[in-house]
């Protein structure tokens, strides 16, 4: 007997209607002109219709019943279960689904527990069933399979009953259920939660298909069956918005409307106003975009702001809520893990230990399988959809989501496996970084970098996880390997906390011997990449300490590169400081050590700080000579970002002795090099910056100083900033902006002072002279800023040609110079020039600076 509408209760006769209407709850909603939280709350009998509601639900109710196919529409339909909830996105999942339903006759979707595999499902095969204005509507039948129904029972038997087919002694079960099929040529079968089944389904699908050539069926399954035709589309996660989108576009991500549909049936005053969207796009990405952990956290909308959800989101997935069905996310994780081999779960709780997608080589080295096992495993646990894979040119890696990886690192620490995984773990990560500092000079220099930077986040794990267990070998050794990589990306401050931190430990445990020898060089080597690093963030004082400290350790030992480094250290130290006699003996000492061991990636680079200093001397032509020499080299080793460097220092000759177009074309060479490397894209800026101003083209050059401002700032090299900001005020000072040059150079002057770079403070604190508003006020014996400038350079001891090199002049201006200022102020020479440059504060009184 039939069950007419009058018989339902208010409930089941709105979820029909909704069903009739081929409507979602916010579309319903709409047509009554109410809340879609009123009709949740209505479909779940928490409450009633008003007259009012009940008069416009009667009415729809009376068109559907008149409408075209009206009383087939149910027909179709009435086997999918009924939501309880609103079905959000998915708009083009649904449109690829729709398509491969018109094609494929067994289509299996599969994806981990809480995926939304069973809503995707039934919304695409109820659009189907429901276009039969088309001609493509189909008949449907929904079989859930979940195992909790007791007693157990096979598939074969919950089928049979959906089809009406009883068990008869002259009719086996299996012939009948086969002959109600044939009766329904066009029937949809939708086979929920298959992955209880899988054994048996793979041999009954198969035969079902055969036997009634017009039988479809779609399959949700947490794993692949492996049938002969049968297509498996991966459920994915909920598209979530980017990191840096902006609110319209985090609004309209499937994640995130979710999220706020679901906060809105839990707490109907709720608004997407009333939460920062940030914030809950950067939830939903920490969620992995995984529905049934979205809905969960959603429910603590009211109770906690979504900054707490997010703080405790794994935690709160433990927790069960009201009108969550009894679902935990810990417990559909957990029933999936029971479906796993047992050589499939230990795979599993050992991958968790990667932070990032990792390859088929790095799951290797962690679990400690040979290759055709640990592929094995990974097909399997993809498979079951527990991994996902990122497909690439030469290789594929596999990711894990975040939930999943906090779940299964849960039971690699209760298996008691986490200190051994992630002793494998940390090991293969510092073999991989020292392997790639040894590429840095070469050709594969590119290739490193790029491997480095996929593993950023394995990196950064493992040096906590030393830190936290006092692997001060391990940590120091990986901290010295990364400091180049840091160095070159533009990583200083992340570098120098982490060799900061690793010393502080290798101090606090020195104990009362001396060190291993093994132990010694490790400290040695950190030291002397601290020593550089601090040199490039401009702490020049400490640089020095640093590196002489590496100094006294390697000193005893036999001389070799790991001496010469160090030396460099202090010498780059020594020369920031204006110390350009000490850097001289300093980058000597390195040239000769690197001569002697034939390292020729390393003996560039000596030769090439060489240069720096004839540079500082003035010796132009000398410097030339060195950089062509070293180009030469570096060209042969074919390291681009070398080959950069060099060009750069190049060009800077080239434009202070006045060769523009051969610094121009260096300078071009170089950019297209340094391409992903803020450092020496901020030196090439600068340079060009020179260029321009030497050329007076100062429009060009503030616009490329300004740029070699913002890309110096990125990479953290303090000098680099100051030189590019005192190019910048000289150019708005030329441009007949007064005020904003006034501006940049006090800023430039002030880090130069900070810094204690006296090289950089005379240039800033000149420059500002020059300047229109500057704090210079007026200058003794009615000099010129330049003169004064020139004045002040000779007082502290700089040949004339070292002052040509420093204010980007020829030798034979600063000798029309210095004949002026003589004459002006009546002076004899050198030495009673530099005696008034002292008594009227243009220079410090060298007495002084000896207390």
């Amino acid at each position: 007997m039939s069950t007419g509408p009058e018989a339902l209760s208010s409930a089941q006769r709105l979820r029909l209607l909704r069903a009739q209407l081929g409507l979602s709850q916010e579309q319903l909603a709409r047509r009554l002109s109410v809340s879609f939280a009123t009709v949740n709350r209505w479909e779940a009998g928490r409450s009633q219709p008003a007259a009012r509601a009940a008069a416009a639900i009667a009415e729809l109710e009376a068109s559907a019943s008149r409408a075209p196919g009206a009383a087939a529409q149910p027909e179709r339909t009435a086997g999918l279960p009924i939501a309880q909830s609103s079905f959000v996105g998915r708009e083009r999942e649904l449109a690829e689904l729709a398509e491969l339903l018109t094609r494929s006759r067994l289509i299996n979707l599969t994806g981990p527990g809480g995926a939304g595999k069973t809503r995707l499902a039934v919304e695409a095969v109820r659009r189907l069933a429901e276009a039969a204005g088309s001609g493509a509507g189909r008949d449907v039948m929904f079989v859930p399979l979940e195992r909790a129904v007791q007693p157990p029972r096979s598939a074969a038997s919950r089928l049979a009953a959906r089809l009406g087919v009883r068990d008869r002694r002259d009719v086996p079960q299996r012939e009948g259920m086969l002959a109600a099929l044939k009766a329904r040529p066009g029937l949809l079968l939708l086979l929920d939660g298959a992955e209880h089944h899988r054994d048996e389904l793979a041999g009954l699908v198969g035969e079902l298909l055969a036997a009634a050539p017009g039988l479809r069926i779609v399959v949700t399954s947490r794993v692949i069956l492996g049938v002969p035709g049968e297509v498996c589309w991966a459920v994915p996660p909920l598209d979530c918005p980017p990191v840096a989108a902006a609110a319209p576009e985090i609004a309209s991500s499937d994640a995130v409307r979710l999220f706020i549909a679901r906060a809105t049936e839990r707490l109907p005053a709720f608004s997407a106003a009333d939460v920062p969207p940030h914030a809950v796009g950067e939830l939903c990405r920490r969620l992995g975009g995984l529905p049934l952990a979205i809905e969960l956290i959603a429910g603590w909308v009211g109770t906690l702001s979504v900054r707490e959800i997010m703080q405790q989101r794994v935690a709160l997935l433990e927790y069960d809520l009201p009108g969550a069905q009894g679902r935990k996310l810990a417990d559909v994780l957990r029933a999936s893990y029971d479906l796993l081999e047992p050589g499939q779960q230990r795979t599993l709780r050992l991958l968790s230990v990667f932070a990032a997608p990792f390859s088929l080589t790095d799951a290797q080295a962690v679990t400690g399988a040979d290759e055709p096992a640990v592929a094995a495993a990974l097909r399997g646990l993809v498979d079951a959809s527990w991994l996902t894979v990122i497909r690439g040119a030469e290789r594929n890696r596999f990711a894990m989501v975040e939930i999943i990886r906090t779940f299964a690192a849960a039971r690699r620490h209760d298996a008691g496996e986490t200190g051994p995984a992630r002793r494998r773990h940390a090991q293969y990560f510092a073999g991989l970084a020292a392997r790639a500092t040894g590429s840095f000079g070469g050709p594969d220099a590119g290739r490193a970098t790029a491997r480095l930077e996929a593993a950023v986040d394995d990196l950064r794990t493992t040096l906590e996880w030393a830190a936290e267990t006092g692997e001060i070998d391990l940590g120091l050794e990986l901290s010295a390997s990364l400091a180049r990589w840091w160095l070159s990306t533009g990583r200083l401050s992340i570098g120098r906390g982490w060799l900061t931190r690793f010393l502080g430990l290798a101090e606090e445990n020195r104990g009362g011997g001396e060190p291993a020898v093994g132990r010694s060089k490790r400290l040695g080597r950190a030291l002397s990449w601290a020593a550089t690093l601090a040199n490039e963030n401009g702490e020049y004082a400490e640089g020095v300490r640093l590196a002489r400290q590496a100094m006294s350790i390697f000193e005893p030992l036999d001389p070799g590169e790991d001496l010469a480094f160090a030396a460099t250290a202090l010498g780059s130290a020594q020369r920031y400081l204006g110390d350009r006699a000490g850097a001289r003996r300093s980058f000597q000492t390195a040239l000769d050590l690197r001569t002697a061991v034939g390292d020729r990636v390393k003996l560039a680079m000596a030769t090439n700080n060489l240069a720096l200093t004839e540079i500082d001397d003035g010796n132009l032509g000398r410097a030339r000579e060195l950089l062509e020499q070293n180009l030469i080299i570096k060209r042969q080793l074919g390291e681009p970002r070398s080959i950069a460097i060099g060009l750069v220092n190049l060009a800077d000759v080239l434009v202070r002795d006045g060769r523009w177009q051969a610094a121009h074309t260096s300078l071009a060479e170089a950019a297209e090099l340094a391409v992903g490397h803020p450092q020496i894209m901020g030196l090439i800026l600068c340079s060009q910056g020179n260029l321009e101003a030497r050329q007076r083209n100062w429009k060009q050059a503030a616009e490329l100083y300004t740029d070699a401002v913002a890309a110096a700032g990125v990479g953290g090299h303090t000098h680099d900033v100051i030189e590019a900001t005192i190019g910048l005020g000289r150019a708005c000072r030329e441009l007949g902006q007064a005020e904003e040059a006034a501006r940049h150079l006090r800023t430039a002057e002030a880090m130069a002072h900070e810094i204690a770079n006296p090289r950089l403070l005379t240039q800033a604190t000149a420059a500002l002279a020059e300047t229109a508003g500057g704090a210079a006020g007026p200058l003794p014996g009615n000099l010129t800023a330049r003169q004064a400038e020139v004045l002040r350079l000779l007082a502290d001891g700089l040949s004339n040609k070292e002052i040509a090199a420093r204010l980007y002049l020829s030798p034979g201006t600063v000798e029309r110079h210095l004949a002026t200022i003589y004459r002006k102020l009546r002076l004899g020479g050198r030495v009673e020039a530099a005696r008034y440059a002292v008594e009227h504060g243009l220079a410090q009184d060298p007495d002084r600076e000896m207390l």
